[in-house]
């Protein structure tokens, strides 16, 4: 039996009863929220917080960690969410909220910090006059902590009294605008980046004592892109990722005494993600790729905390192991472990005793035994260009070709699908569905060259990556011919429909949620606002005719059945998009399903909506390429 918190909070309703192992899992487990997200160890080690999403809104709870009883309890009004939070002293928890217009928009962020005590009391705004976010929690001060703040002077650092909320001010003196500032594990300024003028990438900027400052990198001379992630334990070293040139993003390290800078791990064939860090000194320690599967790469080797992370990934192979938190002395912490069958399990490891203990599971009705794996794969487009994807197979295909489903994901430029647990593809492998997800030329993660590939190829080259990869999947009897459709989401929805208008034979229906169809309606909405929307959209569609490279002008050409959804407030991919597309497709005498949900946004966020979504989805997949003895659809 998986552990959950929730056998301990009374606040959240509605546990649902473990489902029999020989049925499918129910629709229902999937859509609702987890029975918490994350989860962190108090400095002392006394407590954990955790966020609890429920409904439209996400909570704080603290818990004592020796028998899991609530003491604390922090939530607020609809579509609000605890977005963030970290312990900045034994007794105190800093967090954020955001509003999020559905599930696949991004948070934004109200611009305040709150404070409450571990035991419950105290909960208020840090400062209620000041909008700022947490630069740093000053491991070495419990009495403040370091913010960037937005007031109505302008933009800057200073350390906030958490009694009183006062901010004492720090002269940041940035050459630049738009300033990001990076202080070292003294608290003392030691890189800015930012930009002048007009230009549309940044500068980095080092601070040679007093109010001088070094350049480290223009990237509009350059052409590197530089971006700081941390500090060496004695503040000697600055970690950089670099994208230099058109190849991937790699780890360089910049001496902040002699301005050198030095490759520590580049050549990767994909970005540099993220690094990792020591608990008790902050010095990064390793780097992760996400080649295929998660990898580490240790920075410093002999850190006791980089061999306790690289024996904790060989303890659970296949799987992301990452830290949470940590108590102050580094002898505890907790780590978040999961997978692509697997949403998240907490463990407790105690690195003095070497021993580790399930605190609890993210979702206790995901059973990781009943979910299907997913596999990276590689193949060769028709240009000869590389492109790596996943494969989930359901679990009930038995080696034999299963209908499938391309998804193509949404952005695209510079977003990209990942190995790990993913409800919208587990949903379809539940349900019998094979899902196929192509990283196609645009995606990010495999350095600037492939990124920039996708310019201009809206419903071209990117379009003909998805259609190589499901070829590629009926060559390898994974899919049944016939038998796929093609399902996105945002851009994804985009490509679904392009891939009905370029294939004719290819697929037997296509689904697209959230989505833009209409590229001259979208370059008259999106490149009005600013000089570097202007410059982002014209550079992602370069000279191509958008007109023919839309599908709501290319309706006539689709063939078979259409699912459409969207969210009426959605202001990323207005409504009027697809209520057009089903406007055309109904015009062209085309089977089509058009579903718009009153108040959502890019996703759905209540729980019924989405229920009722993903049930329309499965009923189209099931009548047209799913249904036992149904007639397959033409081969391509």
């Amino acid at each position: 039996m998986r552990l959950s918190i929730l056998m301990f909070l009374a606040f959240v309703p509605g546990l649902v009863a473990a489902d029999a192992p020989s049925a499918p899992v129910p629709l229902e487990h999937f859509i609702q929220p987890n029975d918490f997200d994350m989860l962190r160890i108090s400095p002392d080690g006394e407590h954990y917080a955790v966020s609890v999403p429920y409904g439209d809104r996400t909570a704080l709870a603290v818990l004592r960690a020796r028998d899991l009883k609530q003491t604390a309890f922090v939530t607020f009004a609809r579509d609000a969410h605890v977005s963030g939070f970290v312990w900045v002293n034994p007794r105190q928890i800093v967090y954020s909220v955001a509003s999020q217009g559905g599930r696949l928009a991004a948070p934004r962020e109200t611009g305040y910090l709150y404070r409450v005590n571990a035991d419950g009391s105290g909960a208020q705004p840090v400062n209620a006059k000041v909008r700022m976010w947490l630069a740093d929690e000053l491991r070495d001060d419990d009495d403040r902590i370091l913010v960037g703040y937005v007031d109505s002077w302008g933009s800057g650092v200073g350390k906030v009294r958490l009694d009183t909320g006062e901010i004492d001010y720090i002269s940041t003196r940035s050459p630049l605008s738009g300033t990001d500032v990076y202080f070292d594990h003294a608290g003392e300024l030691r890189l800015v980046s930012g930009y002048w003028n007009r230009e549309h990438t940044p500068r980095l900027y080092l601070k040679k004592g007093g109010v001088e400052w070094h350049h480290v990198n223009v990237q509009e001379r350059t052409g590197d892109s530089v971006d700081v992630l941390g500090f060496s334990a004695d503040n000697r070293l600055a970690y950089l990722a670099v994208g230099r040139g058109s190849g991937t993003v790699g780890l360089e390290t910049l001496d902040l005494e002699t301005h050198v800078r030095a490759p520590l791990l580049e050549g990767q064939r994909v970005d540099l993600n993220s690094v990792l860090r020591s608990p008790v000194d902050g010095g990064v320690i390793l780097a992760r790729y996400l080649d295929g599967k998660p990898k580490l790469l240790p920075v410093r080797p002999e850190d006791r905390f980089t061999r306790e992370l690289l024996k904790l990934e060989r303890a659970f192979p296949d799987a992301y192991v990452q830290p949470t938190s940590y108590t102050r002395d580094g002898g505890k912490g907790v780590y978040l472990v999961s997978s692509d069958v697997n949403s998240g399990d907490f463990y407790l490891v105690d690195h003095q005793a070497g021993k580790a203990a399930l605190i609890a599971s993210r979702n206790t009705r995901l059973d990781p035994e009943r979910m299907a794996t997913m596999r990276p794969f590689r193949f060769k487009a028709r240009d000869g260009e590389e492109i790596e994807g996943f494969l989930t197979v359901p679990r009930s295909a038995g080696g034999e070709p299963a209908p499938m489903v391309v998804m193509p994901h949404g952005g695209p430029k510079g977003i990209f699908d990942i190995w790990g647990f993913d409800q919208d593809v587990q949903i379809l492998a539940s349900r019998g569905y094979a899902v196929l997800q192509v990283n196609f030329r645009g995606s990010g993660n495999y350095g600037r060259r492939f990124r920039e590939l996708g310019n201009g190829e809206w419903g071209g080259k990117m379009q003909d990556d998805v259609t190589d990869a499901t070829h590629w999947a009926l060559a390898q009897g994974v899919a049944a011919p016939g038998r796929i459709c093609i399902y996105g989401a945002s851009y994804g929805a985009y490509s679904a429909m392009m891939g009905l208008v370029r294939e004719p034979g290819l697929y037997a229906c296509g689904i697209g949620n959230v989505g833009v169809y209409d590229l001259p309606r979208m370059y008259r909405e999106d490149a009005w606002g600013t000089y570097y929307s202007r410059e982002y959209i014209d550079t992602m569609f370069g000279d191509m005719d958008r007109k023919a490279r839309s599908p709501v002008n290319r309706a006539a050409e689709i063939k078979v059945p259409v699912l459409l959804g969207a969210g009426e407030m959605d202001s990323i991919a207005p409504v009027a998009h697809t209520r057009d597309m089903h406007k055309a497709l109904s015009k062209a005498g085309r089977e089509v399903e058009m579903v718009t949900y009153p108040g959502e946004a890019h996703g759905y966020a209540l729980a019924k909506n989405e229920l009722d979504w993903q049930r329309r989805v499965l009923a189209l997949l099931d009548r047209t390429i799913g249904r036992p003895g149904k007639p397959a659809a033409p081969s391509p």
